[in-house]
C-alpha cells in the first residue's frame, strides 16, 4: 500500500472512533477493554471514552494534514513508532486491552508505510539517475 493512502485512512478511521465515541460511548469503551460484554458501571466510564477522544481527534488530524510528503511521512512514522510503544505500555498497566492492539497496528502501519516511502526514493533516486 502507498503511504499516503494509510496516512488518509488511518486517521479518518480513528476520526470515526471519536465520533462513535462521543455518539456511543459504550461500544469504544467495550472496544478500549476488548471484551465486548462490558457495561458501564457509572457515568465515569463514559466520560473516559469521551476525555480520551479530544487530543485522538487532533492527532488524528495532524496525521491526516501532514501525511502527504515523503519527509513528513517519515517523522509521521518516528510518532507511530512511539506512539505504538505507548499505547502497548498503557495496555499492560489497565485493563484497556484493546490499546494493546491499537499499538500493534500503529507500528506494523509504521512498518508499512517506512517501507512505501523508501521504495519511492528509490524509484527517484534512480529515475534521476538514468536522467543524467
Amino acid at each position: 500500500m502507498n503511504y499516503k493512502l494509510i496516512n488518509r485512512l488511518d486517521p479518518l478511521i480513528y476520526l470515526g472512533l471519536v465520533l462513535v465515541g462521543f455518539i456511543l460511548p459504550e461500544v469504544v469503551y467495550r472496544l478500549f477493554l476488548f471484551d465486548f460484554t462490558a457495561e458501564f458501571a457509572t457515568n465515569q466510564e463514559a466520560m473516559i471514552v469521551r476525555s480520551i477522544g479530544l487530543p485522538l481527534y487532533f492527532a488524528a488530524m495532524a496525521f491526516f494534514l501532514l501525511g502527504g510528503s515523503a519527509e513528513n511521512g517519515k517523522q509521521l512514522n518516528l510518532i507511530r513508532y512511539s506512539g505504538g510503544l505507548g499505547l502497548i505500555a498503557f495496555a499492560v498497566f489497565t485493563d484497556f486491552n484493546g490499546f494493546f492492539l491499537f499499538g500493534l497496528v500503529e507500528i506494523g502501519l509504521a512498518v508499512v508505510t517506512g517501507n512505501s516511502i523508501k521504495k519511492e526514493e528509490q524509484a527517484s533516486i534512480s529515475h534521476t539517475t538514468e536522467e543524467q
